[in-house]
């Protein structure tokens, strides 16, 4: 197996060198956002470039209908989003990890190299008005995870490297809690933080002993963020064999040398695809390399210019589906039937809006 580097799975993979610095907190933007659009099968929430800065709009591809809710001073590489489960409120981060990565060799789209000025930034809107405010990181560790719970709380899940110390010491004290690691684990101790963002300023609400396979999944308000982009958009599939010898037939003519994987189906938007997974772990992960399989027959995308050495998610609601590459959400494909009735190469964290 290839040795992969898919930056959404940082929740149980990214180890971080260093706590994240506090920042002073700016004063709040109040710029008016135009009136919510009616929410589709096909609404969908992105981030676009403008100008010098980033601008989170609500879109319908159907009628090109956009409504601009609120324009960030800040480049859109690195953009991964979250959203209420009511849809008043989100959160916008830009970090160097929101990147898509090849799994060998060149990616089909490469990603500019941030300047050494990119910083981590987080962003809370009001997805109703379009007012914004910059808010400092969680203080404990590296943000892996952030989202909204039932109640509308903004939670951010870290990721701590011990020092040397405290791994010899085989634990360490938080809030006066001793936190032990499991040395005899899989994998580099961790510990994983649990934070709410409340009257300004962030609240640890847990932290528990992890590694770097188990990751934020040791925190039990993980089950509680809502819709998120990071998982969205996450390469990670549950597939199936494919048992139609005729359409194995056909796709041997696109079996790649590199990377290692194989031919698996899955079931999205009404369709029937076809596509290279690739391994990681027990799972697999989905590849550009992808056909849509109708009567027995192994079909092209039309529009579609991912290959096997990207990692892709798919999306779909109703008839749609949605297809961009892992990780940013870069470069989407939107699909009806057998029509491309949308694509885009400049919008990132491209999502459904929620319903």
């Amino acid at each position: 197996m290839k040795t992969l580097r898919p930056t959404l799975l940082a929740s149980l993979l990214l180890v971080p060198t260093a706590p994240a610095l506090a920042q002073t907190e700016p004063p709040a933007s109040t710029a008016a956002a135009a009136p919510a659009l009616p929410v589709t099968e096909a609404t969908l929430s992105l981030l676009e470039p403008s100008g010098d800065g980033c601008e989170w709009a609500q879109f319908d591809p159907l009628s090109s209908t956009r409504r601009i809710i609120v324009k960030l001073a800040v480049d859109c590489q690195g953009a991964a989003t979250a959203l209420s489960r009511d849809a008043k409120r989100g959160v916008a981060r830009f970090w160097r990890g929101g990147v898509s990565q090849p799994v060998v060799g060149k990616p089909t789209f490469p990603e500019k190299f941030p300047s050494p000025a990119f910083r981590d930034r987080l962003f809370l809107v009001d997805l109703t008005t379009g007012a914004s405010q910059e808010i400092p990181l969680p203080p404990s560790g590296e943000l892996i995870e952030f989202g909204f719970d039932a109640g509308g709380r903004l939670l951010g899940l870290s990721i701590q490297k011990p020092t040397p110390e405290q791994e010899r010491a085989g634990g360490v004290e938080v809030d006066g809690q001793r936190i032990t690691f499991d040395i005899g684990a899989r994998g580099h101790p961790l510990l994983a933080h649990a934070f709410a963002w409340q009257e300004g300023a962030w609240t640890r609400l847990d932290v528990k002993a992890a590694n770097e396979t188990s990751g934020t999944s040791v925190l039990a308000v993980r089950k509680e963020l809502g819709e998120r982009s990071s998982r969205l958009l996450d390469p990670r599939i549950s597939a199936q064999e494919i048992e139609n010898d005729a359409v194995l037939d056909q796709l041997y003519a696109f079996t790649p040398e590199q990377p290692d994987g194989e031919w698996v189906q899955l079931e999205r938007g009404g369709y029937t695809l076809a596509l290279w997974g690739t391994p990681f772990g027990d799972g697999l992960l989905a590849t550009g390399l992808m056909r849509r399989v109708e009567k027995g027959k192994a079909l092209a995308l039309p529009g579609f210019s991912y290959r096997a050495n990207d990692l892709v998610s798919l999306q779909s609601r109703g008839p749609f589906l949605l297809v961009s590459l892992a990780d940013s959400g870069g470069h989407p494909r939107m699909y009806r039937g057998k029509k491309l009735v949308w694509s885009s190469e400049g919008a990132r964290a491209v999502t459904f809006w929620p319903k």
